[in-house]
């Protein structure tokens, strides 16, 4: 039987303790809240988001939460998911995977704005918190999605050498986003904030929408209207990815799962948002966003497209979400990683987000060096890419498309 509580070595002033997650939930629960309270932190940390992770997971998945504790109070802590697999199909790896599972079916939830939670003030870097591990054995350690903050306080784009471990930077995405309080003081003439080509695409579909009659915003107000509202997206998401040959990222059932679990939650707590945009014709589209901290990050979305390029669901649908939002006490719209065209345009900043996984070993590191340089040059053979993601959108569900 699994320990519930693992003493670990200390490292510098922190006190290491694990704990398991099916042993012991009411502790990991009692740390996780007393830190919330004091860190800066995004949704995706968030004790709603962690609770409905951590309880939609098998019994089978492993997945451990290490504490450092000053004086008896939890002043450093993250998740640590473990998983085993042989890496292109022959290199037994152990990979271990910060506030993830390292299983790629469990994590398309697509973790954004990952780091660790840790009290103001608090110092760390990357070695000290390898040194909280102890001992335990692995050849790679996944940090996806991390937030630019944590990522600088770990020294993880300093350059600076981790002993014995190789530092791969996979991607460093922007996460565009609109500073609603820019749309305020424009006195919601958010399209102003603009380029003169996207206010005319925007009007111009609007136009055409509303020869059908206005267009209307609606929110749901309750559990039941948002579960219905998401239904309704899923199927519209679904049935434009099959059109395009791919199965869409509902298509993984544990997703779909997670997120029908996370609305019957959380929709209490003010922390999901359901929007449907229409006119009294026709749908244009639904999105699904998140509330947290004044902060809403849009997740995923649920279009409606008509014949001709005139039609714009997406761009509509989200002009109209960013006045909702500007209309509130919200301070930002956030689109979240991603380079889609309709992202940079319709934001006013944006921030970069990292992609990042340490390999122990130095074959490995090289191994793994010569692999990503081999992908940076067939950037430049579009066509071979995309016989190679056709035939991994046919073997899994696509991480996280974007449709507008």
């Amino acid at each position: 039987m699994t320990e519930p509580m693992t003493e670990m070595p200390s490292v510098g002033d922190l006190r290491v303790v694990e704990y398991d997650r099916k042993t012991d939930p009411s502790q990991i629960e009692q740390v996780w809240r007393s830190l919330l309270e004091r860190c800066e932190h995004d949704y995706f940390l968030s004790w709603g988001w962690i609770s409905n992770w951590l309880n939609s997971l098998p019994q089978t998945v492993e997945v451990r939460l290490v504490v450092g504790y000053i004086q008896d109070q939890p002043a450093l802590a993250f998740f640590l998911g473990a998983s085993r697999r042989r890496k292109y199909g022959i290199l037994p790896t152990r990979t271990i995977s910060l506030n993830t599972t390292g299983i790629r079916s469990f994590d398309q939830l697509y973790i954004e704005y990952n780091a660790v939670l840790h009290l103001p003030g608090l110092q760390f870097d990357m070695p000290s918190l390898l040194g909280m591990l102890g001992g335990r054995g692995w050849h790679e350690f996944g940090l996806p999605g991390l937030s630019a903050p944590f990522a600088k306080q770990a020294g993880l784009l300093d350059g600076k050498n981790i002993p014995h471990v190789g530092v791969l930077l996979e991607e460093e995405s922007p996460s565009f986003y609109v500073d609603l309080q820019k749309v305020r003081a424009a006195h919601m003439d958010y399209l102003q904030l603009l380029s003169s080509n996207k206010r005319s695409q925007i009007r111009r579909s609007v136009k055409e929408y509303q020869k059908d009659g206005e267009i209307q915003l609606e929110a749901a107000q309750t559990v039941a209207q948002a579960l219905d509202m998401f239904a309704i997206l899923v199927d519209l998401h679904q049935q434009e990815w099959r059109k395009r040959g791919k199965p869409g990222v509902f298509a993984n059932p544990y997703l779909l799962e997670f997120h029908r679990n996370l609305i019957a939650s959380r929709f209490e707590s003010g922390e999901i948002q359901l929007l449907k945009v229409s006119t009294p014709a026709a749908t244009i589209g639904y999105l699904y966003n998140f509330v947290y901290h004044r902060k809403v990050l849009f997740y995923q979305s649920g279009l409606n497209y008509l014949p001709g390029n005139l039609y714009r669901p997406g761009l509509v649908s989200h002009y109209y979400a960013i006045l909702h939002n500007a209309h509130s006490d919200n301070q930002i719209y956030d689109f979240m990683a991603g380079e889609a065209g309709y992202k940079s345009s319709l934001a006013t900043d944006s921030q970069p987000m990292y992609w990042m996984r340490l390999i122990k070993g130095s074959w490995r590191c090289a191994a793994e060096m010569r692999i990503l340089c081999l992908k940076e040059r067939l950037k430049n053979n579009p066509a071979f890419l995309e016989r190679i993601k056709q035939v991994r959108d046919r073997l899994s569900p696509s991480s996280k498309p974007d449709l507008v």
